[in-house]
Formats: C-alpha cells, structure tokens, sequence
C-alpha cells in the first residue's frame, strides 16, 4: 500500500462569490500548485472547508479533482466526517473514482469512546480498498490520540499512517521510532523543518497551495545537511505564516491566489473575506519575494 511523493498540498476548495462550490475551477487550481514541485494533493479536509460543506459539495470537489489529475499525480481523499455514514459514502467515491489513499479526522463533536474510533476508521478501509491516513488534529477536533492509540490503530495494515498536525514533536519522534514503516506526514507548517529533521516521511500543509515549494526546499536541504538553506526556506514561509494568522489562513491564502489569478473564489460564512490591512500585509508579502504565476517563493533563496 505504497503512496508516492512526500509534500502535498491541503488542497483550497475554490468558490464562487456567492459561497458555492466551483468545481469547474478545480483543474486551473491544482495546475498551478503542481507547477511548484509539490507531489500530489490532499482534498476535502481543514483547508478546503469541509466542515462547511455537505457530503454532496464535497463528492462534487473530490469528483472533479480526480476527473482532472488521477493517475496524473498523488490524490489523497479526506474523507473524515461527524457521521461514519458520511465518511463511508466518500471513502467509496474515493475508492471508485482512483483516489490514491484515503484519510479521516477521527469523528468530532461529541466525544466518542476509542472503541467507536476504531470502529469508525475500519468503516472507512472497509469501504474505500484504499490505505488510510488517519489526521490527528487535536486542537480542532476535540480527540487527542496517545501515542499508544495511535500505534494500536496503526496495527491494522491498511493504515498506512498518520498526519500529524500538532506541535508536539517528540510524540511525533516516537510514533516514527515505534512504527518506522508507517507513513507520518508533518501539518502544522511552520514547525516542517523541525519534522523534517526528527525524520518525517512528508508534509501535508495549507499554505502548500501557495508556497509548495518552500517546504520542498526544506525537505531537500536537510537531506542534503544544508541546515542553513533550510532554515532560510523555513523563515520565509514563516514571515508569510505570520501575516496568514493575523489575516485568516483560508481567507489569507484564497485572497493571495485570487491576486496572482488562479481563481479560488470566496470562503464560506461564518469566514470573511480578508481585511483591507491584511490584504495589504499579504501583498506586500508577496512583492518582497515576487511571487508570480512563474515565479515561486522559493527562488528568492538563491
């Protein structure tokens, strides 16, 4: 249950003006996130505003990513929901429309006895015949797996991994140690050299739609032993990251892409559209570095 590449992007969801998904521009989206070197695309999770969405909205973005890249690139399907209905109607549709793996956030909301975690996710390898990330996200959805529950979910062989959004790296260190042949993917973005280090096999990120190649200068130099290349990688995504936070990270990276023209759209309420002074923070961002359809962050190292 091999999947390819290491550095994906946490895939936007594009919209139209008036809050609706559009599908239609999922192609010129995912075109220009591969122009800068990133492996694949992870869909449908945080940073597309899956939460926002119903199971309808969602196939229909999954639908169109894989009518445009499957077996052109890496396609991960975020299939995670409140219901293990919902998640196992996606993980089919993943399964039938050649998704490379699957992933789930563990059920949210109420709080679920780890038995019904587990049943939900063999639910979802069940339904999907694909292997399955599962996405550790405490912060956001309420579940903190210990180490221990996480290596016991890992037992089942269509687990292929874990991706780790937290900040705690020495739990990440060990899961790595205890279960060397899983795939553990990095998420919180600002900390990637710190994972990448501690031997990460990758990176899923949001700000990936944007600056994929930044993250992919991290990776190479630290394989390399250039800690200084990658620590200057690690700074420019972070002076960026910075702005994002103060800004909104979905509004902040949607307003970005609308102005080099890769059309994303607008967010979903409750979110809003990024502020006049954010708007003008990312921009000057994106001058200092010249950031351009043709140009990536990542040429400014040189």
């Amino acid at each position: 249950m091999n999947i390819n590449g290491s550095v994906f992007a946490a895939m936007l969801t594009p919209m139209n003006d008036q809050g609706d998904v559009a599908p239609e521009n999922v192609g010129v989206l995912v075109d220009h996130i591969l122009s800068r070197g990133v492996h694949g695309l992870y869909a449908s999770g945080s940073t597309g505003e899956s939460v926002l969405q119903s199971r309808e909205e969602r196939a229909e973005v999954l639908t169109a990513l894989a009518d445009h890249a499957a077996g052109k690139t890496t396609l991960i399907a975020h299939v995670g929901a409140a219901s293990t209905r919902e998640a196992v109607a996606l993980a089919e549709l993943a399964g039938e429309k050649g998704y490379d793996a699957v992933s789930a956030v563990p059920p949210y909301y109420y709080k679920h006895r780890y038995e019904d975690i587990v049943a939900y996710y063999t639910a979802i390898a069940d339904a999907s015949g694909l292997p399955l990330i599962i996405y550790n996200i405490p912060a956001l959805s309420g579940t903190d797996l210990s180490t221990e529950k996480l290596l016991e979910l890992m037992e089942d062989p269509r687990i292929a991994g874990v991706k780790y959004t937290a900040q705690d790296l020495f739990q990440f260190g060990e899961l790595k140690k205890a279960a060397p042949e899983k795939k553990l993917y990095f998420g919180t973005d600002e900390m990637f050299i710190g994972a990448a280090a501690a031997g990460a096999d990758g990176g899923i990120g949001s700000t990936y739609n944007l600056i994929g190649d930044l993250y992919l200068a991290v990776e190479t130099a630290i394989a390399a032993g250039d800690v200084d290349r990658a620590r200057r990688a690690q700074r420019m995504a972070n002076d960026f990251i910075a702005i994002l936070l103060r800004a909104g990270v979905v509004p902040g990276l949607k307003h970005c892409l609308n102005r080099l023209g890769v059309p994303v759209g607008s967010v979903r309420a409750p979110f809003s559209p990024v502020s006049a002074a954010g708007a003008k923070e990312l921009d000057a961002w994106m001058e200092s570095v010249n950031l351009s359809l043709g140009n990536g962050a990542a040429k400014a190292l040189d």
